[in-house]
């Protein structure tokens, strides 16, 4: 099955090669989204092998997300892999995140980080907590990290949820229109190898926000 990992990156020259070279052992191909970095990312990320459509204005993480999905398509992937390209998310991972997918049994993986080890500080957590609630008040369905980056899904399921987020709703969106399309979710334990700042207090309250919007539009729509 082929298999496209999908990483949004902001200003990573320095690590950016590194973390697409250790991506390509498990993937088919690597694809980087570095709209509005200043620096090499760009540059660096062809270097080591993945393929970066045209720069255009930055436009936050939802854009990135989605423009590469939508890129990914010239390729007919089976699988695609999204994940920060940063390190928190390891791609020695991503057998563990596809396997379910493989063997048929879901549509959409969560990497859990609640599940595994997670370092961020105790602000961060009691926001995730927060949101997890909110999502399951909407959906009926608990998961223990409703907020997390990494994620696998059949392609073909993917490209129909229709996703339209800029920022960092972009995990709401996918999580919520995933569960109303009725997908085959599960979480899978995984590992952030050192400590996050998270997203900003205010991020979260934007994401409860959108959240709670979407969630209840798209009640209403059944």
């Amino acid at each position: 099955m082929q298999k496209i990992a999908i990483l949004a990156a902001y200003n990573l020259e320095n690590s950016i090669e590194d973390i697409v070279k250790r991506t390509k052992k498990y993937v088919d191909k690597v694809i980087v989204i570095s709209d509005g970095s200043l620096d090499n990312t760009h540059r660096n990320a062809l270097k080591a092998g993945a393929f970066c459509p045209k720069h255009s204005y930055i436009r936050g993480k939802g854009f990135a997300i989605r423009k590469g999905i939508n890129f990914s398509k010239k390729f007919n992937p089976e699988i695609i892999i999204l994940m920060d390209s940063d390190g928190q998310h390891l791609p020695e991972e991503i057998p563990l995140m596809v396997s379910p997918i493989q063997n048929g049994l879901v549509d959409m993986v969560v990497g859990s980080r609640m599940k595994g080890v997670l370092r961020t500080s105790p602000i961060n957590k009691l926001g995730n907590y927060i949101l997890k609630i909110v999502s399951y008040i909407l959906t009926g369905t608990w998961f223990s990290d409703t907020e997390t980056g990494f994620r696998a899904f059949t392609a073909k399921k993917l490209y129909l949820l229709e996703l339209n987020s800029m920022y960092y709703e972009i995990e709401s969106e996918l999580l919520l229109k995933a569960l109303h399309k009725e997908l085959r979710v599960i979480e899978v334990p995984i590992t952030v190898p050192f400590s996050i700042p998270g997203v900003t207090i205010m991020d979260g309250i934007k994401a409860g926000i959108y959240k709670i919007r979407l969630g209840l539009k798209l009640k209403i729509s059944r």
